[in-house]
């Protein structure tokens, strides 16, 4: 009873072991997917689709669900639900104290996801207001989730005009970018303060950080576009309508590339609005045109308004023509907008209606038809019931006779069985006493010709022996006698019919390996270790190990097949 307990307790010991190395084993995996997040996220986003998380423990499980998300906002996602991020944060919430940075990642990402919603309200601020708490106590201190969390909190305090908290929040997250020493964090942090003034009318202000940001080293497109465009809100603001539109040259230059081919409409309208201020209505009427002709989404109702800039300079112009078709396509635009609402109402409605005349038929028919079908289905029953009555009887009588039958079988086989498995027992045991005595034997053999070996090379090398020439030359030659007579007989030990019994090598793989090879191989069969394959070949154990370890890279290299148990011990 005991012995049942222990064995019980071992293997729940066993499995938990297990169970604990797979979990630290998915902990690491995603550990590596998280370090990449910064710089590869699509890499992450295709890697963790060939995670199951269904297969992870309830933390590793938060883990992927928070990469996931972290990775797909990385990614530009649409977010339409908070529903993921939500479970991720109750999951974390109870490993807070073990791993704290996580837990303030996924409360940090649930306000980012709901912000990305257009949610702005406390439901988004409050948990990037806890996560950025969290981020403060934690040594080593994660400065960039620090900035993310506190740049959103500026942000959306912006969204809500609450300015004096969000100049607080942004001054705060440009102090943690200067800690980073990032160009791409400070120039975010300075954007979000430049916008935030021009948005109040604080032109002075918004110079200032204007000619901060003109410092900056800024080598991709993005950024010289997104500079640019704040240079040129900043002068149309204060009425410099030429150097305004001098910039928004430059901005359509910089996005003469075919990744910005259908984002150019809003820089053709500004460039025509401000032709239009400074009372150009030719070039004004340029820039309408083309803002038009690149028009993709005909459906957007935004485009009412680049027709109407078009039908009024044209009006201006007295191009009458131009000025109506212009207008008419605003209309339309307008109009398809509102039949687009009326035609999914009017198709909701149909589609109403034709489910509500499928059921009235479909229940006309039943009231039709039920009490016949509930006949047919009662004689129906009664006959198979007395079909099923018949045959169960036959099975009944038919299965007494066939178990008979095999009972008297299976007491035949067993008897037999028992008998071949004593007679493989012995057999078995029979062997592995005479492999275990040979081994021992041989293993004693070993020990004494090293023991005498190391004798006649200590006896050699003292230096007393040594001055003497007659017994340092008998004992010289007293080594090599030893040495020759103790030096295997490859030829004599092994065939090729033995090895492939031993290792189950192939006959066509047996010529790849030389005689040495082979022998090796037969030891390691017969589980002799490195010190008695030492002695055997006349050589170090350090010796064997490297032979061992040319012996692997051989196999692999030829893709030689040996039994598992070989393979583990080379």
């Amino acid at each position: 009873m005991k012995q049942i307990i222990y064995l019980c307790l071992f293997v729940v010991t066993f499995i938990s072991f297990s169970a604990c190395r797979q979990n630290s084993a998915d902990t690491q995996r995603l550990a590596r997917l998280d370090s990449l997040l910064a710089i590869q996220p699509k890499l992450v986003s295709d890697s963790l689709k060939l995670i199951n998380p269904d297969n992870l423990n309830n933390y590793n499980r938060a883990y992927y669900n928070l990469l996931d998300v972290v990775a797909k906002d990385k990614t530009y996602f649409n977010f339409s639900s908070d529903s993921l991020i939500n479970s991720t944060v109750d999951a974390f919430s109870t490993y807070r104290s073990r791993t704290p940075r996580n837990y303030a990642r996924s409360l940090m990402y649930q306000g980012i996801v709901r912000y990305r919603m257009n949610i702005t309200d406390s439901t988004a601020y409050l948990p990037l207001k806890e996560a950025a708490d969290i981020f403060i106590t934690i040594t080593p201190p994660d400065l960039r989730n620090q900035y993310l969390c506190l740049y959103c909190l500026a942000e959306i305090h912006d969204k809500n005009r609450n300015y004096l908290f969000a100049k607080n929040y942004f001054r705060k997250s440009v102090e943690v970018a200067i800690q980073i020493q990032d160009t791409s964090y400070l120039y975010s942090g300075y954007s979000g303060m430049f916008w935030m003034n021009i948005n109040q009318s604080n032109f002075e202000e918004a110079k200032k950080y204007l000619d901060t940001i003109s410092k900056f080293v800024l080598p991709s497109d993005e950024y010289q576009i997104s500079f640019r465009n704040m240079q040129s809100v900043y002068f149309e603001r204060t009425g410099q309508g030429q150097q305004s539109l001098d910039l928004e040259k430059q901005i359509l230059k910089l996005k003469n590339k075919p990744e910005y081919k259908n984002n150019l409409l809003v820089n053709y309208y500004n460039i025509s609005k401000s032709y239009s201020k400074i009372n150009q209505p030719d070039s004004a009427l340029k820039y309408a045109i083309s803002c038009i002709q690149s028009i993709c989404d005909t459906s957007n109702l935004v485009n009412q308004y680049y027709y109407l800039n078009t039908a009024e300079i044209a009006e201006q112009l007295k191009m009458w023509e131009r000025s109506s078709t212009s207008y008419k396509k605003a209309y339309e635009t307008v109009a398809k907008n509102n039949s687009k609402d009326l035609d999914t109402k009017i198709l909701e409605l149909d589609k109403k209606y034709d489910l509500t005349e499928a059921e009235n038929k479909v229940l006309r028919l039943r009231s039709n038809t039920i009490l016949l079908i509930g006949l047919l289905l009662v004689l129906l029953l009664v006959l198979f019931a007395l079909v099923l009555y018949q045959i169960k009887q036959r099975q009944i009588k038919y299965l007494i006779e066939e178990r008979a039958k095999l009972l008297e079988t299976e007491k035949r086989l067993l008897k037999d069985k028992h008998e071949v498995l004593m007679n493989e027992n012995l057999k078995n045991e029979q062997e592995l006493l005479n492999k275990q005595l040979v081994l021992s034997f041989f293993q004693q053999v070993s020990m004494q010709n090293f023991e005498m070996k190391s004798f006649l090379y200590d006896m050699k090398a003292n230096p007393y022996i040594a001055d003497n020439k007659i017994i340092y030359s008998k004992i010289s030659k007293t080594c090599e006698n030893y040495n020759q007579k103790t030096k295997i007989n490859n030829s004599n030990l092994l065939s090729d019919d033995k090895l492939m019994k031993l290792t189950g090598i192939s006959n066509e793989d047996i010529k790849k390996l030389n005689k040495s090879e082979r022998l090796i191989l037969l030891l390691i069969a017969i589980n002799v270790d490195n010190l008695g394959m030492a002695v055997l070949f006349n050589t170090t154990t350090d010796s064997i190990r490297n032979r061992k370890s040319q012996l692997k890279k051989k196999l692999e290299q030829n893709k030689i097949l040996l039994n598992e148990q070989i393979r583990n011990f080379i």
